[in-house]
């Protein structure tokens, strides 16, 4: 062993290497708010969730597995820049060389706008968004690629052949197109019929997740660029994971951790845990 292995240290990166294992996972993180129209700060949630990711507990006994014994490679960030276009762009070729490889790619934000990037390029057949927001207007602030409407823009130019949203819990009247192309299944759906969302991720294939944190309550989640009561638990968060246990994660994304608002760091711990139970699902 040479001084340099023995005396640095890649953290805060999390890759870890496994003998005769080829990791499933690649994780990478986009330093990006550009388009951030309430709270900016998202660019610094890639680093706090690496922080918090080496330092939870990420052993699942539902699943049984632990994400300690999972190899995953941790490519860095992407280069700090503040164009939109380019960064869905590069966001979009990373993820393309990640499915030539036969890696899953496993992105932390940044702002939700990298999913644009991510889920338009990952090679599955369904998406499961889960938001407070619908992300479907058209324009915001003036912009018509940015946060919230990065999801109009995708499903303008991309098929799938099943998108879900779950758990919004705030829409505006421009996003009610939405529901000719997307099932939606909205917070107060889940507190009627909790097993709701089961029923509409039953056949799955080859699915891309993106997690916006806000989605979650921010009594639990306080630490997001769009904070808005009445959200999920970050139990009931991590349980809706758990229902996509039978099915095949092709790639997944968890955005909006913004820590300059939450300096307990709950919402970084928050976005580790939930990164660690999709981590482990890509890696069956």
């Amino acid at each position: 062993m040479s001084y340099t292995e023995l005396y640095l240290t890649k953290s805060p990166l999390v890759s870890l290497e496994i003998a005769g294992k080829e990791p499933k996972v690649a994780m990478f993180g986009v330093p990006f708010d550009s388009t951030s129209s309430f709270k900016p700060g998202s660019r610094e949630g890639p680093n706090a969730f690496r922080n918090a990711y080496l330092n939870i507990e990420v052993e699942d006994h539902y699943l049984k597995a632990s994400a300690e014994r999972l190899p995953i490679t941790d490519l860095g960030n992407m280069v700090l820049n503040f164009e939109s276009e380019f960064m869905v762009d590069a966001v979009s070729k990373i993820v393309g060389e990640l499915k030539d490889k036969g890696i899953a790619p496993g992105i932390v934000g940044g702002e939700h706008l990298l999913a644009l990037g991510s889920a338009r390029n990952y090679g599955g057949d369904s998406l499961v968004v889960f938001d407070a927001h619908l992300d479907y207007r058209n324009e915001l602030c003036g912009l018509k690629i940015s946060h919230g409407t990065w999801l109009r823009r995708l499903l303008e130019n991309t098929s799938f052949k099943r998108v879900i949203h779950v758990g919004s819990h705030c829409t505006t009247p421009e996003e009610e197109d939405i529901y000719d192309k997307v099932k939606v299944v909205n917070v107060y759906d889940l507190e009627d019929n909790p097993d709701l969302f089961q029923k509409a991720v039953e056949g799955l294939n080859r699915v891309y997740v993106s997690i916006d944190l806000d989605v979650v309550d921010p009594a639990y989640a306080p630490g997001v660029g769009n904070p808005e009561p009445a959200g999920l638990t970050s139990r009931q968060m991590i349980k809706l994971l758990y229902g996509l246990k039978h099915t095949e994660i092709a790639g997944f994304d968890i955005n909006e951790l913004n820590p300059s608002m939450d300096t307990s760091g709950i919402t970084a711990a928050l976005a580790a845990k939930l990164y660690s139970v999709l981590a482990i699902l890509a890696s069956r």
